[in-house]
C-alpha cells in the first residue's frame, strides 16, 4: 500500500519545520537556557532537571555535539511549536485534527536529511549523545525516537515514540512490553521468522513527536501531516522501502530482529516518577 505519492513541481520550505528553526525562535523569546562550554554526557539530566526552561548544549559530550532539551515541556513552547497564542492553541489543534492532510514523497537529493548518509563501518552510534538520565537506567539513552515500521501483512504504516537503549556501535534496544500496534506486528514477524524493518528520526519538530503519541485509523504517517497542518514531505530510506520525514535531523536505518526477545532492556525512569520494567 502505498503511503505517499510524488508531486512534481510542488515547493516545500525545509527550514519551516526543522527543529533547528523552532530553537531559533525559542531563544528569541527567551525560552532556552544556552551552554556554551562542554559538558558531560552524565551531568545533562541534572542540569536539564533543574530548571523549567529549555535547554541547548553547545557542545555536548566527548565528540563535543549540539543537544536541544525540554522544547515542548511548557504549554508556552508548544503553543510556538503550533504557531499560535498559548490561548488559541487548543482551538488550534481541533481546526487541524478536523482538516487532515497527507504525506507527498520527495527525492533523496532533496531531502536534508540526506545530505549526509554513513554506512556499513562508518556507523557508530557511541559516537551520538545517548546518556544515562536516571540513577538507575539499564544504560544510556535516547528518549525523543520516532519509530516508523510498515505491518508486512497489511500494509499500514505504524509510527509510535520509542525509546532507544545503546547497545553497542550498531544496536540499539526498544521497548515493546506495553500492549501496542508495533509490539502486535512485530510478534507476528517473529512468528514467521522475519526481520521487520525499522527506521527512527531523531531530532524532529514537536508535532510530530504529538503525533506518534497518539493513536489514529489508517496510516499512521498521515496523522504527523495532519498536525503539521498542512502536506509532510517524506522521503524514502536508502536501505528499506520505508517513509521518514525528509525535514528530520538523524535517521537510523535498520530492523527489528527476527529472533524475539534476545536482550534486556531497562529499567527506565518513567514520566509518572517510577522505573519501569
Amino acid at each position: 500500500m502505498q503511503q505517499a505519492v510524488r508531486k512534481p513541481g510542488l515547493t516545500w520550505d525545509p527550514e519551516k519545520f526543522a527543529v533547528r528553526t523552532l530553537v531559533a525562535r525559542l531563544i528569541e523569546m527567551g525560552e532556552v537556557t544556552i551552554h556554551e562550554d562542554p559538558v558531560a554526557l552524565a551531568d545533562l539530566s541534572p542540569i536539564i532537571e533543574a530548571s523549567n526552561t529549555a535547554h541547548l548544549f553547545r557542545q555536548a559530550g566527548p565528540e563535543r555535539q549540539e543537544v536541544i532539551a525540554a522544547m515542548s515541556s511548557s504549554r508556552k513552547r508548544l503553543a510556538v511549536a503550533f504557531g499560535v497564542p498559548e490561548e488559541k492553541m487548543r482551538e488550534e489543534y481541533a481546526r487541524r485534527v478536523a482538516n487532515p492532510q497527507k504525506p507527498f514523497e520527495v527525492p533523496s537529493g532533496e531531502a536534508p536529511v540526506h545530505e549526509v548518509v554513513e554506512t556499513g563501518a562508518q556507523i557508530d552510534l557511541t559516537r551520538l549523545p545517548f546518556h544515562v538520565q536516571h540513577e538507575y537506567d539499564g544504560g544510556p539513552y535516547i528518549t525523543s525516537g520516532i519509530d516508523f515500521t510498515r505491518d508486512p501483512l497489511t500494509g499500514r504504516s505504524n509510527v509510535g515514540a520509542r525509546r532507544m537503549m545503546l547497545r553497542g556501535r550498531d544496536k540499539v534496544g526498544i521497548n515493546l512490553t506495553a500492549p501496542s500496534d508495533l509490539r502486535e506486528i512485530y510478534l507476528g514477524c517473529v512468528a514467521r521468522g522475519e526481520r521487520l524493518p525499522c527506521s527512527f528520526a531523531v531530532g524532529v519538530h514537536p508535532l510530530y513527536t504529538m503525533a506518534a503519541g497518539s493513536r489514529s485509523i489508517g496510516q499512521e504517517i498521515d496523522g504527523m501531516a495532519t498536525l503539521r497542518g498542512e502536506p509532510l514531505p517524506v522521503v524514502k530510506c536508502l536501505t528499506n522501502d520505508l517513509l521518514v520525514p525528509a525535514d528530520a535531523e538523524m535517521i537510523f536505518e535498520g530492523y527489528l530482529d527476527e529472533r524475539g526477545y534476545i536482550d534486556n532492556e531497562g529499567p527506565y525512569g518513567e514520566y509518572m516518577g517510577f522505573y519501569g520494567p
